[in-house]
């Protein structure tokens, strides 16, 4: 199976996607472009931000148009940040499907699967959903707020609105992991995410979803993970 994988972000999203290929399906090998597949490998690509990284789409698909029967599933993973779920999803597909306009890809890749994977409202909001680290008397002033406005360990982070002084729910969903990690003695920065690509922090929010209703937009990387033959799912 070979896999192409376009992410929104240049920093944290490389990171966290190649450790949890790495985990989740072990027999695949990294390469740097579609014409070096051959089998059991991926291509992950940088979207360089939003919306540069609907650009990223169209130059991929031609990749794999001209290299037929090549490529068997395409992600495409972007954060919803302030739009709904429903709404950044139908935005994806509609520049996917425009950017098929005029294509032979029913021809020539007739079992291409592409999957849009939303992070819903960005990367860190699932994080969040592992349960085990929120402690259950914080410590730090500005936890002991956050945890009082929205508790993630208990409550769907991806229903998590904005703290007060924060412009955006993103940087409120960052600031409130970054808090709740420092005070397990775990940093967190986009270019250094740290613990959140280890093995054991993946499985920990499959087992949340596994037992809630939470994470819903993180169930659809489950269920791609699943598809492309998981180890473990």
């Amino acid at each position: 199976m070979n896999l192409v994988l376009l992410v929104e972000g240049a920093e944290t999203e490389p990171r966290v996607y190649e450790a949890w290929l790495r985990h989740r399906l072990p027999a695949l090998h990294r390469v740097p472009n579609v014409a070096d597949l051959i089998a059991d490998g991926y291509v992950l690509v940088s979207g360089k931000g939003y919306p540069s990284c609907y650009r990223r789409i169209a130059g991929l698909l031609k990749d794999i148009e001209a290299n037929p029967g090549r490529v068997q599933e395409f992600w495409i993973c972007i954060d919803s940040d302030e739009d709904t779920y429903e709404a950044r999803y139908a935005e994806v597909h509609r520049a996917v499907q425009a950017e098929l306009q005029g294509t032979r890809m029913a021809r020539t890749n007739p079992s291409l699967e592409i999957r849009v994977i939303i992070q819903h409202c960005c990367i860190e909001t699932w994080f969040l959903g592992h349960d085990g680290f929120l402690r259950a008397g914080p410590q730090s002033p500005h936890l002991v707020d956050f945890k009082r406005f929205y508790d993630v360990s208990t409550d769907d982070p991806e229903r998590m609105g904005t703290y007060p002084g924060y412009v955006t729910r993103a940087s409120f969903h960052l600031a409130y992991l970054k808090a709740m990690l420092i005070e397990r003695s775990h940093r967190y920065t986009k270019q250094r995410p740290g613990v959140v690509i280890e093995p054991s922090y993946f499985d920990a929010l499959r087992a949340r979803c596994a037992r809630t209703g939470h994470l819903q937009s993180f169930r659809q990387l489950l269920s791609a993970f699943e598809a492309a033959g998981d180890v473990g799912l």
